[in-house]
């Protein structure tokens, strides 16, 4: 039997075949695209590898810096003003955070007394490192090497041997070296004559020493700073002696009228660190017509705060 034709002559059974085919060829088109879609789609709408990374990033950044707590110490500062006489300025740093956290009469200029060592020392010390001064020359004069006389410069407040250092760095080059080199301008040391922002500035160059990094120099600067034993003076009957859980690394400056039987200055300059909580701050007191038991109080009123304020957070 000849099989029936379409009206072009092919045969029925083959154009059903053909129609089928391509049925299921639409079908299975259809199902791919809607399957590549719904997988494009998902990549769109997941988070990639790289937001991930950036979480995981962003998770650990916090977890290795957490905020450091702010201290407020201006109520007790005010407190403490207050309650004494006589010309008093004070200033609080949190070294921790790198602000201002208490102050009193800061720019208010005095006369240094031995706080002018500071700068004698800090340069000399700088001059050590650099290879300038040979920290093992004796000094006929004093009879002390050059770093003997640096560490006694601070730890007794040795004057000859600030003296004689002064002169080797040249006390004119050292009022530059102050003004240019560290940034301090309203201090004249040749004249004696400085402010407690300017004293802030040095103790922030101690406590960074960032020209200086020698081991032994940092350790023996840290050690007289700390470490000063009563000789005819009590070198710390001032901040140090007002706290009891921390240490405190100070220089002090002063002017006693032994006639009179009054402090004409006293002065003292101090890197306060709280070990157990790692926190560390400059305080620096300048004063006439104040006593070092005054300031003693100052320095019990700035831990009591502290430990009151500090949660560990």
């Amino acid at each position: 039997m000849v099989p029936r034709t379409s009206g072009k002559g092919t045969p029925i059974k083959k154009k059903g075949f053909l129609v089928f085919s391509l049925v299921i060829l639409g079908i299975f088109v259809a199902v791919a695209t809607v399957a590549v879609g719904l997988i494009v789609n998902s990549f769109t709408n997941e988070t990639t590898v790289d937001d991930i990374e950036v979480d995981v990033n962003q998770e650990e950044l916090k977890t290795e810096e957490p905020q450091i707590q702010a201290v407020d110490f201006q109520p007790i500062i005010d407190e403490w003003a207050e309650s004494v006489g006589g010309n008093k300025s004070v200033l609080i740093y949190d070294l921790d955070r790198g602000e201002l956290v208490g102050s009193y009469n800061p720019d208010e200029s005095y006369g240094t007394a031995s706080l002018y060592k500071l700068f004698v020392a800090y340069e000399a010390y700088r001059e050590i490192q650099s290879g300038a001064l040979d920290p093992d020359k004796n000094i006929d004069t004093v009879g002390y090497t050059i770093l003997e006389c640096l560490d006694l410069a601070i730890r007794e407040s040795y004057s000859p041997c600030a003296e004689t250092l002064w002169d080797m760095i040249g006390r004119q080059t050292l009022d530059d070296i102050i003004e240019n080199d560290f940034n301090i301008t309203n201090s004249d040391i040749s004249s004696l004559t400085s402010n407690p922002e300017d004293i802030l500035k040095i103790m922030q160059l101690f406590f960074k020493h960032p020209e200086i990094k020698d081991k032994k120099l940092v350790e023996q600067i840290k050690d007289s700073f700390l470490n000063q034993p009563v000789t005819i003076y009590d070198w710390r009957m001032g901040l140090p002696s007002g706290f009891a859980k921390a240490n405190v690394y100070n220089k002090v400056g002063w002017d006693f009228n032994a006639d009179m039987n009054y402090w004409n200055l006293y002065h003292d300059a101090a890197i306060v660190e709280f070990p157990e909580q790692n926190r560390h701050f400059v305080v620096v007191v300048m004063t006439n017509f104040v006593s070092p038991a005054q300031i003693a109080k100052l320095g019990t009123l700035i831990e009591n705060a502290f430990m009151n304020q500090w949660s560990g957070v």
